[in-house]
């Protein structure tokens, strides 16, 4: 089991590695850092694209400027204003009941006591919320609190399966929860940003661009992918560490 361990946080190590030079170091201010507000935003996030959701959040700000004027709204007033990033009805409970919440148990509305806490502890409160999972809760933790959680999102679960740093079953929470422990320090947010940035522009869901990827020499797929395509990877690692080659099959055991 040890070994294991090892072998993925230095197969990470490479993909963080390989991923910085071709997109440099990302800077950790992709999303609203206030916890409170990161809160609301991350909520609209969910199953919706990164330009609904900050229409989203937009027009809920305009409409309710702060967060004690948000709270008092009405579920109806909040849906109409959020209504472009999809589930809105869902989205609104969520948030309204997560506020309630919060001033209940804090007195009012503030998470910062989430900095003192354990990781695994704050992220077990957070997901104690209706409609708040590992991914919310994570995002959360990382862009308000810099805390060492690994955001993972549909870009970057089809990349790490592709890259056999997960298992194909895995789900969002389970691959976050396996990957976190084993990100180098300070490499949470800038390898969570690239992967991201990679499964958008390179490791697309259907024709990914084999061809054009940074990590083409460290993924299996990507390799069977190009066979007979006449393309030599670049100069590498031809493989991830603790990844086996696959062998040809030569018509026997």
């Amino acid at each position: 089991m040890a070994g294991a361990a090892r072998g993925l946080s230095a197969r990470l190590r490479v993909v963080s590695g390989l991923l910085a030079e071709r997109f440099g170091r990302p800077k950790l201010c992709a999303h609203e850092t206030e916890p409170v507000r990161n809160l609301v935003l991350t909520i609209l996030s969910q199953n919706t694209t990164d330009s609904n959701r900050d229409r989203a959040y937009d027009r809920l700000m305009q409409r309710f400027p702060t967060i004690t004027a948000l709270a008092a709204a009405r579920p109806s007033e909040v849906e109409e204003a959020i209504r472009v990033g999809g589930l809105a009805r869902a989205k609104a409970k969520s948030i309204l009941g997560a506020l309630a919440r919060i001033r209940k148990e804090q007195g009012g509305y503030s998470l910062d006591f989430l900095r003192e806490m354990p990781l695994s502890e704050a992220r077990a409160y957070l997901t104690s919320f209706h409609g708040v999972g590992v991914k919310t809760a994570n995002i959360l933790l990382l862009f308000s609190f810099g805390l060492p959680a690994f955001p993972v999102d549909t870009h970057v679960l089809r990349v790490t399966k592709r890259l056999g740093l997960v298992p194909r079953a895995s789900t969002l929470a389970k691959a976050a929860l396996s990957l976190e422990p084993h990100v180098g320090t300070g490499e949470h947010g800038p390898l969570h940003l690239n992967l991201i940035r990679l499964g958008r522009e390179v490791c697309r869901p259907r024709n990914p661009l084999c061809a054009e990827c940074p990590l083409l020499t460290v993924c299996p797929e990507g390799r069977r992918n190009m066979k007979g395509k006449g393309r030599r990877p670049t100069p590498g690692p031809t493989t991830l560490p603790g990844v086996p080659r696959r062998r040809k099959n030569r018509g026997h055991p």
